[in-house]
């Protein structure tokens, strides 16, 4: 998962990504990058780090343009921070930047077949190296070229990918999967230094740079903003969606709007669908606690239909990232207890239910449920937003080996036991359904029932498992 922005036509190309990058920073907090071009040439500055440590304003100043490329990544594949970070720039048949969101499921089978060069182990070198080349097998470098070269490309590529190139002399150019599996969105700006446009991984950079949404791009479309600032679109390969139900659960910001459902409100509905879980099984309550930041929502919908008393009883360090996009166990591990320290009076003799949105590994969730014990709790009743995780994912969430979810190794009584709780109740996959608001068969699930919207072999998840395994263990 990471996050990625585009912009065409404002002078101040390098500080509205900067912005921009802020406000997808939960996207992602290994590595960042920026690409901006002024009219002759293109100046590239990516690293490590933060949003906030990386540019600085002797860099921002240097990055001038009018149209330019952001990035944050949060890996799950390539554990190099420098070489994997994007944009990525190439020259070859024209000179092309380009930035994702997603994951490439058959990245080793394209390098095989297509003898590719790369320099990096980051899917998106696989992708801008598919495309140049069959850009490069076009008679001329047009407009049609560009479009028939983005269907060939989606023909090779397995996986998710919400694209964002920009072409020097032909403008900027984005892409979705046809399954449409992570979001992008795009919006336009008329201001008194003319019109512009921006495309991003969720609408609240659109809403803060002031662009007016114009809405998500289709799964299989392809859209031209050409450098006059008028555009072109074209369905280059039929649309078949499957949103990852997870952008709602956890990923996008609470106050993001995704494929036309806003994110808060989907949240609310799921806390209102876990209340009815908690009132089937009879479980007495006290006080209900949000784990902070993503689960404050559910427990707040859940509290008011249970009319029970919500209270803030875990405390969040502000300046610690979210846990579970931090790439390693030990580093999550020590952020569970820097990042969150209950309040004593909130929860101390009470029967707490303990909301969050989901549980992965389980190693978080056990710290948790002993926080509140050690604060004194009565009953630790833990509830969750997303149904049991029980397979891997394979389109850019860090969920590699079956071995690493919990619930694929025990069943909700042994996960109870394991974690310390006195309940826990999950969600039921009917009430993630109706609380995210979108059509079923328009999901992906494939984390919770393993149907997958494309085909992934055995030998690919293998793959996955062991090279996620090896750069886990190297950075430990």
């Amino acid at each position: 998962m990471c996050g990625i922005i585009g912009i065409i036509g404002n002078t101040r190309a390098s500080s509205e990504l900067y912005h921009g990058l802020y406000a997808i920073q939960h996207r992602g907090q290994n590595g960042t990058g920026m690409y901006v071009y002024d009219g002759e040439e293109g100046k590239l500055v990516k690293g490590s780090g933060l949003v906030g440590e990386l540019y600085t304003k002797d860099i921002l100043d240097d990055l001038k343009g009018e149209a330019g490329l952001g990035h944050v990544r949060y890996p799950t594949i390539g554990s190099d921070t420098f070489k994997d970070a994007q944009p990525f720039v190439k020259n070859e048949p024209i000179d092309i930047a380009m930035v994702h969101n997603g994951n490439i499921v058959n990245i080793n089978q394209l390098k095989d077949k297509y003898n590719l060069e790369l320099e990096s182990e980051c899917d998106l070198e696989v992708i801008l190296s598919i495309f140049s080349g069959e850009l490069e097998k076009e008679d001329v470098t047009n407009e049609s070229s560009l479009f028939s070269a983005v269907g060939k490309t989606m023909d090779k590529l397995n996986g998710s990918y919400s694209v964002i190139a920009l072409i020097p002399g032909m403008g900027l150019l984005f892409f979705r999967d046809p399954h449409a599996i992570r979001p992008m969105v795009y919006g336009r700006k008329v201001s008194l230094d003319g019109v512009s446009y921006a495309v991003a991984s969720e609408n609240i950079v659109l809403d803060i740079l002031g662009y007016d949404i114009i809405r998500d791009v289709k799964g299989g479309e392809a859209i031209l903003i050409r450098e006059d600032k008028t555009e072109v679109k074209e369905q280059v390969r039929p649309a078949q969606a499957r949103h990852c139900m997870f952008e709602w659960v956890y990923f996008a910001r609470t106050d993001s709007t995704v494929e036309n459902i806003n994110v808060y409100e989907a949240r609310l509905r799921l806390g209102s669908q876990l209340a009815k879980r908690v009132k089937e099984r009879g479980i007495d309550l006290d006080v209900v606690v949000p784990v902070p930041d993503t689960a404050r929502t559910y427990a707040l919908a859940m509290a008011e239909e249970l009319q029970v008393p919500y209270r803030e009883g875990l405390l969040r360090n502000r300046y610690v990232g979210r846990t579970f996009i931090m790439p390693d166990q030990l580093s999550r591990e020590t952020a569970v207890r820097t990042k969150l320290n209950p309040i004593i009076e909130e929860v101390k003799g009470k029967k707490v239910a303990l909301v969050d949105d989901s549980i992965v590994r389980g190693t978080t969730s056990k710290k948790l449920v002993d926080l509140m014990r050690r604060a004194g709790a009565k009953e630790v009743h833990f509830i969750i937003g997303c149904p049991p995780i029980k397979s891997p994912c394979y389109y850019g969430i860090d969920m590699p080996t079956k071995h690493e979810l919990k619930a694929y190794k025990c069943d909700v009584e042994c996960i109870k036991k394991d974690i310390g709780a006195d309940s826990l109740t999950y969600q039921s996959l009917e009430g993630l359904v109706y609380g995210l608001g979108v059509e079923k068969d328009k999901l992906c699930m494939a984390c919770l029932n393993e149907d997958y919207p494309t085909q992934v072999r055995e030998d690919i998840r293998e793959f996955f498992a062991e090279k996620r395994e090896k750069e886990r263990a190297e950075a430990t």
